[in-house]
């Protein structure tokens, strides 16, 4: 064994642990695919004729169960005491209309007498004879309590269906027999709607041998051997065979057998080659790792390293994705602190310069209102006074916005954060009729109480926005983020966000709402980053949106400090 090359050892390796034991196992596979292709098909047709046999059974149990209700319709039992007078046949014949039409399951409802006359029919015949019964059918048909018949001479094809009936002062007199048509191609429909492929033969015959229905017509070409299959109908008394090929059948196992022959002869050309191989599979992992990183230090952020190789050089190459990723929403954060910052020097200059003319043009306004003489000049200086308000508001969002006071972080809790924020918008949320469903438990968190108060305010302010007056619901709720965060997850059932509006939302000034300054949300992001938390959100247009507050517990603000 020492003088074998390692190349002629990799080939003997694979020849030996790889290709016999395949060649074996192939083979035990193929006889046990053909076993339980047989097993599972002989058990889905036998289910699915048997749902057919039940389907096509039930019709005519309903039918019959009409026959029964007919026969003990009073009118009907008086028509065969009135015959052969019948002098109100025209009403018996329009009273067995409107019922079969009102069933909707006959072509045509016809009165025997027990010599086989024709009594009434609906719909009206203009000749009765070739509905007229011969004697020796009446015995027959009269014989049973209920009976039915093919008539195939008939066209199309029908079904008769008898049932005797008796004269309602004697239940033991039969007095005559009611006889309904259906259409054979009704009692088919289940079996014609039974799909199990092509090549595959549906057959239905009744009690006397005779071949009712046949899909597709036998041809007089060989088909190989056939897998055949029947169930019987215990009602009709009718049986259902299908046949299928063998060849059809087996297609799977003949296709499989090929494969794995195919399989069995790329794995040993594959054995060939493996030791030449070996070295290349060996190092292209790292290789694709090392291009990765290349691409990652042009600046490529968006470039994913994709390995195949073992365990180890997928987890090199996934932390190296998770790094990408993280310098990704760094940058980001950056980019956006800077804008902000810019944003919020300017807003801080405006917000300063516009605060007091807004304050004379308010007193202005009031003492108008209060000189105005008429109703329509008070109305004027009360909505100038109005707007003034609406724009004071704006100044004070762009005043926090610009410059937030430093936060001072305690250990708080969240339900009570909750509480407080509740309690002080309670009067809006019940002027929206919104109803609010608070499931948030006692849990610990490093946070500022009063800045984690205005960022739920806020939120709760555009849940109440978007959801509709009276049918609004509000949830909120603490569960568990990524690396057992705590969270606060606030929810609504409004009417939701535009998916290509999602990344725009926590810009200042961009608002989906008529309504609002547009600060909002980008004062409550601002506030969670001075808190050392983060906001995710969710949201589907038309059925509502989500946020995520995820916070810091005790314990990771204190390893961050010491860490730090």
């Amino acid at each position: 064994m020492k003088n074998i090359s390692l190349k002629r050892s990799i080939f003997l390796f694979y020849l030996v642990f790889g290709l016999l034991p395949l060649g074996v196992i192939s083979y035990l596979t193929m006889l046990s695919y053909t076993s339980t292709i047989t097993s599972l098909t002989d058990q889905h047709v036998s289910q699915l004729l048997q749902r057919v046999a039940e389907q096509t059974d039930s019709r005519c149990y309903n039918l019959f169960k009409y026959l029964d209700l007919m026969s003990k319709f009073p009118y009907v039992q008086l028509s065969f005491l009135q015959y052969p007078h019948a002098g109100q046949r025209s009403t018996v014949q329009e009273k067995l209309e409107l019922f079969r039409i009102n069933t909707q399951s006959f072509d045509r409802i016809t009165l025997y007498s027990n010599q086989g006359e024709v009594v009434a029919t609906a719909p009206p015949c203009p000749t009765v004879a070739h509905i007229t019964l011969g004697r020796n059918q009446v015995m027959r048909a009269a014989s049973y309590s209920y009976f039915h018949q093919e008539d195939l001479d008939h066209n199309p094809p029908r079904m008769l269906l008898f049932k005797r009936i008796y004269d309602y002062r004697n239940p033991n007199r039969p007095v005559g027999l009611v006889c309904a048509e259906a259409s054979l191609k009704s009692f088919l429909g289940f079996t014609k709607e039974l799909a199990l492929g092509p090549g595959v033969t549906k057959i239905i015959f009744n009690s006397k041998g005779t071949k009712l229905f046949e899909q597709p017509p036998t041809s007089n070409s060989g088909t190989g051997k056939l897998r055949e299959y029947t169930t019987t109908l215990p009602l009709l008394d009718w049986q259902i065979s299908v046949r299928i090929p063998e060849k059809v059948l087996y297609s799977d196992v003949t296709r499989a057998r090929f494969n794995t022959l195919a399989f069995a002869a790329l794995v040993a050309a594959g054995a060939l080659i493996a030791g030449l191989l070996f070295s290349r599979w060996v190092t292209r992992p790292l290789q694709t790792i090392i291009e990765g990183t290349r691409n990652f230090a042009t600046g490529n952020l968006d470039h994913r390293i994709q390995v195949s190789g073992g365990r180890e050089t997928r987890d090199l190459a996934h932390a190296f994705n998770t790094m990408a990723k993280q310098l990704k929403e760094r940058h980001a954060e950056l980019v956006q602190a800077g804008k902000l910052a810019s944003l919020g020097l300017l807003s801080a200059g405006f917000a300063h310069e516009v605060r007091n003319p807004l304050a004379g043009i308010k007193t202005s306004a009031q003492v108008l209102e209060r000189r105005a003489r008429n109703p329509s000049e008070k109305a004027l200086a009360r909505g100038i006074s109005k707007e003034v308000n609406r724009l004071n508001q704006l100044v004070e969002d762009l005043l926090h916005f610009a410059q937030p006071r430093p936060s001072r972080r305690v250990p708080c809790d969240l339900a009570e954060i909750v509480e407080r924020s509740l309690a002080l918008l309670s009067h809006r949320i019940h002027q929206k009729g919104a109803t609010v469903d608070n499931r948030v438990r006692r849990v610990m968190v490093q946070a500022d109480p009063d800045q984690m108060i205005q960022v739920v305010i806020n939120l709760l302010l555009n849940a109440l926005q978007a959801v509709e007056p009276g049918t609004g619901r509000i949830r909120l709720e603490t569960i568990e983020a990524q690396g057992k965060k705590p969270a606060l997850k606030i929810s609504d059932n409004g009417q939701g966000i535009p998916k290509e509006l999602l990344g725009r939302i926590f810009d200042p000034f961009f608002s989906v709402a008529k309504e609002g300054t547009g600060l909002g949300l980008s004062i409550v992001q601002t506030l969670l980053r001075q808190n050392g938390a983060r906001v995710e959100v969710e949201s589907e247009e038309g059925k509502g949106t989500s946020f995520t507050l995820i916070f810091q517990t005790l314990e990771q603000e204190d390893k961050e400090v010491v860490d730090g």
